[in-house]
Parts: structure tokens; C-alpha cells; sequence
């Protein structure tokens, strides 16, 4: 079995609200469908993208209850993420997915931002089927903050430790992890791998990314070498070049950044 997590920037234009590529959405769903002809179960997780970021970060509603004001951005925002899961679903359902959405909101809670309850069953029920689950972060109760963000990358950290996976694959816009934003400077370098050691070790200028409301690059990458410690590696890869995504779900060479454990 696999976890994909499918970047937000990856299917959507995050400086246009609501935005949606088709063209790579579909593509994507055929290389996944191609995965699963090979013999492959996926659990698949996608971010907000353009369509849950601006409303969470309009409404603030990372930093939990402050205002009633922040009562209908969590409506709008629920109602954008199901409306860009529906997309997704409905995408890979034309491709000969049998995807299942799952509303994260309904099966999870938080304290403090951390997860308190989380119903795998369901995810491991509907895998059990035959059926492809299909989750993304959303807004959730949270016994301190009365609600919270959680995010895809905190979910794919949870369900690896509940699942076990073969393998985790993280589909971005660009090749990897670099040591400073490759869409700011020309000269970033991709770093091929990241350990825990490496990362104490190298100062990466995670100042020159642009931050979202779930953490930005340097949040995915300490989940990530949180999973490398108890021994699960995940690749990060460019899924906007065609057959990359094939190929790292088929457990091939392919290029981009795996974190490691030691």
C-alpha cells in the first residue's frame, strides 16, 4: 500500500482563488490508475491549493477560535475544500479510480493542534473494498482551540504509523527539496537527500519559501524526518513532468529528494 500526498500548488494556482489545472489533474489520475493496474492500493491526500488557503488565512482560522467573524470562514472553507475534493474524486473516477472521498473533519479531531482521535477504520475498511480513499485538510473541533487546521502533511504522518506503508510519495510543482526557493533563485540547488543529521547539519534557507497556513516546506520536511526515524523513507517529487509520479509509485529511480532516516 501507498500514501500519496498531492500538493495544493501541484493542481491549483494558488494566487488564483478557486483555480484548478485540469490538464495535470487528469494526467496524474492516469498515472495513478496505471499504478493500481500494476497491483498497487493507494491512500491518497491533497492539500488546500487555492481553493482552502486564501479563506484560512483571510479568516485566520490557523491560530483557532479568536472571533465569531471566523464561524463563516470555516463554512466557506469546508464548503471550498469539499467543492476541490469533488474535482479530485470526480477526475479520478473518469480515469477508472475507484475513489472514495473522505471529509477529514468528519473521522478526526485535534487537541491543540495535535491529533486526538482519527477513525483509520473507515480508511482501512474502504481499502479492504477495493476502494481508493481519498482524504485532504480540512478544519477540524479542537478540544483546546475549539477548531484547528489539519493539514495533509500531519494526516500522511498519522495514517503512515496506523497503515505501514510500502512507500510515501510527496507530488509537488517542483523537483524536490532545494536549499533556497528554486522559484525565486535560479542557482538553488535540489538536495537528493535529507536525514536527520543532514538536516542539523545543512542551514537550508527556508526564509526564501513562501509560508502557508499550514507551515510551508520546512513544517512537511520535519514531519517527514519524524517518519524517517521510525524508519519510513518518502520521496518528494515534480509530478507536473509526465511519468515521474508513475515511476515513484512503481518504486523507481526517479528524480527528486527522499528523506531518510540515518
Amino acid at each position: 500500500m501507498i500514501i500519496l500526498k498531492l500538493g495544493g500548488s501541484l493542481l491549483t494556482n494558488k494566487e488564483k482563488k478557486f483555480s484548478i489545472n485540469r490538464r495535470v489533474l487528469k494526467r496524474i489520475a492516469s498515472e495513478i490508475k496505471a499504478c493500481e493496474e500494476n497491483g498497487k492500493k493507494l491512500v491518497v491526500v491533497h492539500g488546500g491549493g487555492a481553493f482552502g488557503h486564501p479563506l484560512a488565512k483571510e479568516y485566520e482560522l490557523n491560530r483557532g477560535y479568536i472571533s465569531k467573524s471566523q464561524i463563516k470562514g470555516i463554512a466557506l472553507t469546508r464548503k471550498a475544500m469539499q467543492d476541490f475534493n469533488n474535482l479530485v474524486v470526480k477526475e479520478f473516477i473518469n480515469q477508472g479510480i475507484n475513489a472514495i472521498a473522505l471529509q477529514t473533519s468528519a473521522i478526526a479531531t485535534c487537541k491543540n493542534r495535535e491529533i486526538k482521535s482519527f477513525n483509520h477504520e473507515v480508511v482501512e475498511r474502504f481499502l479492504e473494498l477495493g476502494l481508493t480513499p481519498v482524504l485532504y485538510g480540512d478544519v477540524v473541533l479542537d478540544d483546546k482551540l475549539r477548531f484547528c487546521i489539519l493539514s495533509g502533511d500531519r494526516i500522511i504522518t498519522h495514517l503512515t504509523k496506523i497503515l505501514n506503508p510500502e512507500r510515501i510519495v510527496l507530488a509537488t510543482d517542483v523537483d524536490g527539496v532545494f536549499d533556497k526557493n528554486p522559484k525565486k533563485y535560479k542557482d538553488a540547488k535540489l538536495i537528493e537527500k535529507i536525514t536527520p543529521e543532514i538536516f542539523k547539519r545543512n542551514k537550508l534557507n527556508f526564509e526564501s519559501y513562501a509560508n502557508d497556513v499550514t507551515g510551508g516546506i520546512e513544517y512537511k520536511v520535519r514531519e517527514l524526518l519524524s517518519l524517517a526515524k521510525l524508519g519510513y523513507s518518502t520521496i518528494i517529487i515534480n509530478a507536473k513532468i509526465r511519468g515521474r509520479l508513475k515511476k515513484a509509485l512503481l518504486g523507481h529511480e526517479v528524480v527528486g529528494t527522499r528523506i531518510e532516516g540515518e
